[in-house]
């Protein structure tokens, strides 16, 4: 049964200084195939202004079978090199399972059901993201 999740902002946008710097991404995870870039689950997208003014952002609506899990990754650097956002883990009938917060290499549970800390872990090795510690209350 395919379901429709829709309005992911997707970006990667720059200020004009160039110092502050905007990037979200989705990510879906299907059983079978594994970790997937939203473009092979994609039914439209639509142009939206992005949160720095060079740069572009866009609207995303994408179709997932039943089971998958969905992951919206939202980060943002700021002048003196901080990075701050969020992983935010969806069903497939788009209900929050799990957040978690990014600061500066460090991954802390924010909140939502632990079970899926390993799909954050997964997503921060496969997109190469820098990590220094971890706190996802999956820790015994």
């Amino acid at each position: 049964m395919k379901l429709t999740l829709g309005d992911f902002k997707v970006e990667s946008s720059k200020s004009r200084s160039g110092k502050h710097v905007s990037i979200s991404t989705l990510l879906v995870y299907k059983k079978k195939e594994g970790l997937l870039p939203y473009t092979k689950c994609l039914v439209s997208e639509a142009p939206t202004s992005p949160l720095y003014r060079r740069g572009s952002a866009k609207l995303v609506k994408i179709e997932v079978d039943h089971g998958d899990l969905v992951v919206y990754v939202h980060l943002v650097k700021n002048f003196k090199g901080a990075v701050k956002g969020y992983l935010n883990v969806y069903s497939s009938k788009g209900e929050l399972l799990y957040r978690a917060k990014y600061c500066d290499g460090v991954v802390r549970f924010s909140k939502g059901n632990p079970v899926y800390a390993w799909l954050v872990r997964v997503v921060l090795d496969a997109t190469k993201t820098p990590v220094k510690a971890t706190y996802l209350g999956d820790e015994k």
